[in-house]
């Protein structure tokens, strides 16, 4: 089967274009995942890049080469560029316009060698490359399966930019191999037509995973204090209590005392701050998806401990807490919790809440700032 260059250029550019222009419509759609615009801007970019220089007759011109190529490079910076926004980090200019400026700067001394050019741009994109991987492989906010099958591809991209730049040191006498040390070559271009939109599809799945994964946090997760929220904390805890069987299990019910009294001296900001201080002082001392903030000033937990041992962390988060909240409002302030405790073996969450209740009113009863164990 003979492959015609041109139409299968043109094919690549269009397809480009039309992958840049569905990944930003997708953004125009959903402003919140911005690496979908550099992600849309990147297709863009390799589709005039290639184009210019490729859909003319013959020997492009010293200035289309330098920009054509320069566009091309500055595809994978953006793209690299992207991955850094998809996780929330920063994206400097310098990281982005690196590949351009290198390639710049030696591009007067490699035009006359299609090697050397080969060699140094393939070196640029394989750098950009292994980057974008490793950024979402490494520095992943949330775990997404689809970021994982992107890794991999581009990985692929990176090998495959690799070997291509090592056939500018020298060809293997292979035709199907050597081919892709051509300026653009047919079996490159149906390389590209076929990995271009797997990696946009995976692109695109990245940021529905990526909104749905914040979704699902949202239901489960309450927003002030970043504790999970009563629906998540009686999931977590039927877990729990599913893996323990018959073996022991404690519940500890909080209540912060005289909080609406804090309320009206302080002001509602520092009310929540002291919220926000006890569900950190939770997440110090407590093991993850093991409490949550069941409401109001209402916090609990189901832990895999003996009757001693919970006792024993309920007083260590008082004396945690009393400490912090004081400190937040001012050494003269009392900032305290009530806390009851129970212990059972094989009980569902809702007995064990309802135990760890009748205890807290004791601790209420008592004077507050106390820990009652059933």
């Amino acid at each position: 089967m003979v492959l015609d260059p041109a139409t299968l250029t043109v094919a690549f550019v269009l397809l480009s274009a039309v992958l840049g222009t569905l990944l930003l419509f997708s953004w125009v759609l959903n402003r919140k995942v911005k690496a979908l615009a550099w992600w849309g801007s990147a297709f863009w970019l390799i589709a005039v890049g290639i184009g210019s220089a490729n859909l003319a007759k013959g020997q492009p011109a010293y200035a289309i080469l330098l920009v054509a190529n320069a566009m091309a490079l500055l595809c994978y910076g953006v793209l690299y560029t992207g991955c850094r926004i998809f996780n929330g980090r920063p994206a400097p200019v310098t990281a982005t316009l690196a590949g351009v400026v290198v390639w710049a700067g030696a591009f007067p001394f490699i035009y006359s060698s299609h090697g050397y050019r080969l060699i140094v741009a393939s070196l640029i994109t394989f750098a950009y490359s292994s980057l974008s991987a490793w950024e979402l492989g490494r520095h992943a906010a949330r775990p997404l399966a689809s970021s994982r099958v992107a890794v991999v591809l581009l990985l692929g991209l990176a090998a495959f930019n690799l070997s291509r730049g090592m056939l500018g040191l020298g060809l293997t006498s292979v035709a199907w191999i050597d081919t892709f040390a051509s300026r653009w070559s047919p079996s490159m271009a149906l390389l590209l037509v076929m990995f271009g939109p797997t990696l946009a599809f995976m692109f695109l799945s990245m940021a529905k995973e990526c909104v749905e994964f914040e979704y699902k946090q949202a239901a489960l997760v309450d927003p002030l204090t970043g504790a999970p929220n009563r629906r998540a904390f009686m999931e977590n805890a039927s877990r729990l209590l599913e893996r323990l069987g018959n073996k022991p299990a404690s519940c500890l019910l909080f209540d912060l005392d005289n909080f609406k009294a804090i309320n009206d001296r302080y002001g509602h900001d520092s009310g929540d701050r002291i919220l926000t201080i006890f569900g950190e002082v939770l997440a110090n001392h407590l093991p993850q998806h093991t409490f949550g903030r069941l409401g109001g000033e209402e916090f609990g937990a189901i832990l895999p401990l003996e009757a001693r041992e919970a006792a024993l962390m309920a007083e260590r988060i008082r004396h945690a807490f009393s400490t912090a909240g004081a400190d937040a409002l001012g050494g003269s302030a009392t900032v305290t919790v009530s806390v009851g405790c129970v212990t059972g073996s094989g009980l569902d969450p809702a007995t064990l809440l309802r135990r760890a209740d009748a205890a807290l009113y004791q601790a209420k009863r008592g004077g507050r700032n106390i820990v009652i164990a059933a």
